[in-house]
């Protein structure tokens, strides 16, 4: 069954979003709005689980030296270090994604002591503790007895340099029968913790779907979107003659907005929501600089900001089927001279 993608959100792209819930008892969480941890302490002050590989094959080890903050101009970077010989390594150096973990404070000491002990090349160490895999829509392995996850897509890897270390290192390493470490700097794409209440309040799953999207069609993230539209949605648009399909298909009209307006931007103002629908009210905002004319009107400098409204509704796997837009696109028009335009 198709579904229709309304005139405003064909042209303003102002709109649709939910999210998935990795397993029953998580909800996802901005880490940018929501982390709450002291970033200087929080490896060492109860230390983390990392883990990495595929649905095949993964391993995990306990870390204790990491990083978070701003970095290539993203303000979600995680950075974590393994020393060469270390199991999880190769693991690591094969992958796209990997997760780091927090577990609450009953198994918080004993997955790490465990964890940090024994090596994978010598058993199952999950099936030691009792805990499940699972894995995220990018087969990222993690566990779900974790308390916290944050899956993160890897930029960039390189081991340590040793002729570039000063004495600190250079002290370490002297007598570190593991290893130079090397670097993995990976960005958040995603993060959700442990909420039993997620069990039973799909309102407040869908609420936070609004949020995440949010940053979805700020950042044009494509591996975000994948997350929150479903593949089966298919969007009738007056850019194709077919209907547009899932997040490629959303996002593809979202990049013929940026084309006209490149500093385009849509802030969630509030939202009310019940089990299978979101209603939420946006401000879009941007400015006519881009290459592309836009409703037949050539690029001319003006800006405008406008409320937009949409109506969301959710199927039951937590994702978008279909949106409804009330209002919106006169405000974008009015602030680019579509009046002026046609007087001419």
């Amino acid at each position: 069954m198709k579904r229709t993608l309304p005139v405003l959100a064909a042209l303003a792209a102002a709109s649709l979003a939910t999210a998935t819930e990795p397993a029953p008892a998580f909800r996802d969480f901005d880490v940018r709005k929501e982390f709450a941890d002291n970033p200087f302490t929080v490896f060492t002050g109860r230390g983390m689980l990392l883990c990495a590989g595929d649905r095949e094959k993964s391993n995990a080890m306990t870390i204790g030296w990491g990083a978070l903050g701003t970095l290539w101009g993203r303000n979600d970077a995680v950075t974590v270090y393994v020393a060469e010989s270390r199991h999880t390594k190769k693991f690591l150096d094969g992958a796209t994604h990997f997760t780091v973990m927090a577990f609450d404070k009953e198994k918080q000491a004993d997955v790490l002591a465990y964890m940090g002990r024994h090596s994978g090349r010598d058993g199952d160490k999950a099936a030691a503790l009792g805990l499940h895999l699972a894995y995220t829509a990018n087969g990222t392995p993690y566990y779900e007895e974790a308390q916290a996850v944050y899956e993160c897509e890897l930029m960039y890897s390189a081991p340590f340099e040793p002729d570039g270390m000063r004495d600190v290192p250079k002290a370490l390493y002297a007598d570190f029968p593991a290893g130079v470490h090397s670097m993995y700097i990976g960005r958040v794409v995603r993060a959700f913790r442990r909420d039993d209440s997620a069990r039973v309040d799909p309102i407040e799953r869908n609420k936070a779907a609004m949020r995440r999207f949010e940053t979805c069609i700020n950042e044009n993230d494509l591996a975000l979107g994948r997350e929150l539209i479903s593949e089966k949605a298919a969007f009738a648009t007056p850019v194709s003659p077919e209907p547009l399909h899932g997040a490629e298909g959303y996002l593809s009209v979202v990049s013929l907005m940026r084309a006209s307006f490149p500093d385009v931007h849509w802030k969630l103002e509030e939202m009310v929501a019940d089990e299978r629908t979101v209603a939420v009210r946006w401000t879009c905002t941007g400015t006519f600089t881009g290459a592309a004319p836009f409703a037949g009107i050539q690029p001319n400098g003006r800006s405008f900001s406008t409320s937009v409204m949409n109506f969301y509704a959710f199927d039951e796997d937590g994702k978008i089927v279909s949106d409804v837009a009330a209002t919106g696109i006169a405000g974008i028009l009015q602030g680019i001279g579509a009046g002026e335009a046609a007087a001419r």
